[in-house]
């Protein structure tokens, strides 16, 4: 009975060790492609080290290249760069290590990238993956804003910003991951897995700013892609300028061209929410007090034309029908209206009760700065900072003492 094969007859780790090597170690070279995550240059070794991570999954190898075969590349290897290698695997029995021993490496061109890019597009639209049918609407006024964004970012503020001038009350949960390089889009689809086991989130948008094409790589990671399709809740991608277009723009449900863009898709403007709601109420009077007169004028010059005897013969069967069915159709009208105006009051009070007007008509006020930024606390102004204070009729300004 061979070593091994029962717990009363266990195999040395030594000997387990040696076993893979024979079996790893004659493995011919082959070529590679990733990702570098890491570079460690040692100055007294022969050999330069590097960590080499999977494009689309959770797959890591140790790689190590002889600093002569890195010359002849011309190459200076950094974190993030696409590169194909030429290497052998080794089994380091005594460490219990697997290596990639790399004789060449080589750097991914842009040209490549882009045809790797458009095979990736091309399979995931096989799949449906970006069909207009699978895209959702976002909801009217949401709860609370998904944020996923690059660390103390501009497109962070941008988003932020620009969303409480329009819904000052909107409220953000936001997660601050790494927008480029290895980590961004593991950081990213790991981020939107954790907004959606909330309940409270309603729809969620990924930005960052622009950059190159390079830069905007992992907004079109597969992994990242397919987490987006599978989303329970709505996702609008806001990456980038108007002509950048990662394939996130082609998975999600709303494409915004920029961060600002971003906010006023996910937000309605009280402002002009409130004034089309009221507009449509003087509307609605308008049309009810044209229409009965207009009914009350037709009925008026008939009863006034019936009052020729030959015409009266005529009609007389008929009139009082007939004052019963414009009175009828007067109601009716009115009813109409009136259960217009009923279902739109409670939205007109849903706004009100809503609108941070409500609160300022209790006393309060809301301080801004100049860029319409809102100030929470004492501790984010400056002397001398320049303010505005919202009141409820109107505003005055004021200056930190």
């Amino acid at each position: 009975m061979y070593p091994g094969h029962s717990p009363e007859n266990p195999m040395q780790v030594r000997d387990a060790a040696r076993s893979l090597a024979d079996l790893i170690n004659p493995l011919p070279a082959i070529w590679i492609e990733g990702e570098i995550t890491q570079v460690k240059i040692r100055p007294n070794s022969d050999w330069v080290f590097l960590d080499l991570r999977d494009v689309a999954q959770e797959a890591t190898l140790n790689v190590m290249l002889s600093k002569n075969a890195l010359k002849i590349s011309a190459l200076v290897p950094t974190s993030g760069m696409r590169v194909v290698i030429n290497g052998k695997p080794e089994f380091w029995s005594n460490r219990g290590t697997l290596v990639i021993r790399a004789k060449a490496i080589q750097t991914l061109g842009l040209g490549e990238l882009m045809l790797r890019l458009e095979e990736l597009k091309q399979k995931l639209a096989l799949e449906g993956l970006f069909a207009e049918s699978r895209k959702r609407t976002l909801p009217f006024l949401p709860k609370k804003i998904g944020l996923i964004c690059g660390r103390a970012s501009a497109a962070m503020g941008d988003v932020i910003e620009n969303a409480q001038r329009r819904w000052p009350i909107a409220e953000f949960v936001t997660l601050e991951v790494a927008v480029q390089g290895a980590k961004a889009a593991g950081e990213v689809t790991q981020a939107l897995k954790k907004l959606n086991s909330r309940s409270d989130i309603d729809v969620i948008i990924i930005t960052r700013g622009g950059g190159s094409f390079e830069d905007l790589l992992p907004f079109s990671d597969e992994n990242l892609i397919r987490a987006v399709a599978a989303s329970q809740i709505p996702v609008v991608s806001a990456i980038g300028h108007e002509e950048d277009s990662p394939l996130l723009d082609l998975v999600a449900d709303v494409r915004a061209s920029t961060p600002t863009d971003a906010a006023r898709k996910v937000v309605p403007d009280f402002d002009y929410e409130f004034d089309l709601i009221e507009n449509t109420l003087e509307n609605l009077r308008r049309f009810v007090a044209n229409a009965i007169e207009r009914e009350q004028l037709l009925l008026d010059r008939l009863l006034e034309n019936s009052a020729l005897d030959s015409v009266e013969n005529f009609l007389s069967p008929y009139l009082d029908q007939l004052f019963d069915a414009r009175l009828q159709i007067r109601e009716i009208t009115q009813s109409k209206v009136r259960s217009e105006i009923l279902w739109l009051e409670p939205t007109k009070a849903q706004l009100k009760a809503l609108s941070p007007l409500a609160t300022l008509e209790r006393g309060f006020a809301i301080v801004q700065r100049d860029n319409g930024s809102l100030v929470k606390s004492a501790k984010d102004v400056k002397k001398g900072e320049q303010l505005r204070i919202r009141l409820a009729k109107d505003s005055v300004k004021a200056k930190v003492e």
